[in-house]
């Protein structure tokens, strides 16, 4: 059986590989509206950002804000032309932004009891991504993280 470690590192490894940074895992993400910092960002440039993280090194404030706002809702894999786990990347920079894997932590754990049963609920709902467009439009302010 692998080791976490050795699992991450051919992830990690894979992914840098084959991401083109073209930022489509971005543009597909649902929530990216809920942070403010990222209003007007790049998606290349974002993801560009967030790729060091995964190799335990800093990366930009705006992927750090985009993994702030994750709710684990896997368009961004649907949408990644190179079929990219972008959902695991992106939990992955998440590990190295909150100092996991070496580098000096760039964000603070969240400190809402409920972030994770909010995320499975979510998943749980099953439901399509018209569904979820039409429940983001029609509930701007509701927040799922934090």
């Amino acid at each position: 059986m692998d080791s976490l470690r050795a699992y991450l590192d051919r992830f990690v490894a894979d992914t840098l590989d084959r991401c083109t940074r073209c930022g489509k895992c971005y543009e597909a993400c649902p929530m990216t509206a809920y942070a403010p910092a990222l209003t007007g960002a790049s998606p290349a440039a974002v993801v560009e950002g967030l790729l060091p993280l995964l190799q335990g090194t800093q990366g930009s404030a705006e992927a750090v804000s985009w993994i702030g706002v994750c709710t684990q809702s896997s368009r961004c894999t649907e949408a990644c032309p190179e079929g990219i786990n972008a959902m695991l990347m992106v939990r992955v920079a998440r590990m190295g932004a909150l100092g996991s894997l070496g580098a000096e932590a760039q964000m603070k754990p969240t400190d809402d009891p409920l972030f994770f049963r909010k995320i499975e609920a979510f998943a749980a709902t099953q439901l399509s991504p018209d569904e979820i467009d039409q429940w983001h439009r029609a509930n701007p302010g509701e927040r799922t993280a934090s």
